[in-house]
């Protein structure tokens, strides 16, 4: 599938333009347009999408769907289109993160994935969860790598909540823990603030 994510004016998408705040580090882009073309349906389709404060995640407020083509677009070829996965593709590009320090700057968590499918880069994943298991650091540095993997999986939760996915299955996947361990790191970062403003309500039927 291949995807252009732009701003409601038709520029592109950038980091600047990730400019509403989301629990403690979290910033993105409120509105966005993506046009979207599936050589497997061969349809494309433009969707008007939306940060919805009330449902804590991205929404689609207008959707329309063409043949790649020429063809006839018939119910047939509707049941074909995959609203949820273009609003997954797209989301990344507005999720705006920073990594280590402050003056590093933000970039999107579409830029921090190191693989199609991921979200953090898989050495990162591994340190923090390395990190987490030893008992031999000093305090400091023990609280970087708390304050570390809060971020992680501030960011983990936050791509996959506004985009209607279950985060807890993606912090599991992502960092590869134990879903105690995951429910564990989400509920820590939540009483630190770092997932207001994101919701996902479990058993929620998929939409498009």
């Amino acid at each position: 599938m291949k995807i252009d994510v732009r701003t409601p004016d038709g520029n592109p998408v950038s980091w600047q333009d990730a400019t509403h705040p989301i629990g403690a580090a979290l910033r993105i882009v409120p509105r966005f347009t993506v046009d979207a073309e599936d050589d497997q349906t061969g349809l494309g389709n433009t969707l008007d999408v939306e940060y919805d404060q009330a449902e804590g995640r991205y929404v689609i407020r207008q959707a329309t769907v063409r043949s790649l083509t020429g063809a006839e677009v018939t119910g047939t070829e509707l049941r074909q289109v995959r609203l949820a996965e273009v609003v997954q593709a797209a989301s990344p590009h507005c999720v705006t993160f920073t990594l280590g320090d402050e003056g590093d700057g933000a970039i999107t968590a579409a830029e921090v994935a190191a693989s199609e499918g991921r979200l953090l880069p898989k050495w990162l994943a591994d340190s923090l969860v390395a990190t987490s298991e030893s008992r031999n650091l000093p305090e400091p540095a023990r609280s970087e790598a708390r304050e570390a993997r809060l971020d992680a999986v501030q960011l983990v939760y936050g791509v996959a909540a506004l985009t209607g996915q279950p985060p807890a299955k993606a912090i599991e996947r992502e960092l590869n823990v134990a879903p105690r361990t995951a429910a564990h790191w989400i509920h820590l970062a939540r009483n630190a603030g770092r997932l207001e403003g994101l919701g996902y309500a479990a058993g929620r039927p998929p939409r498009g």
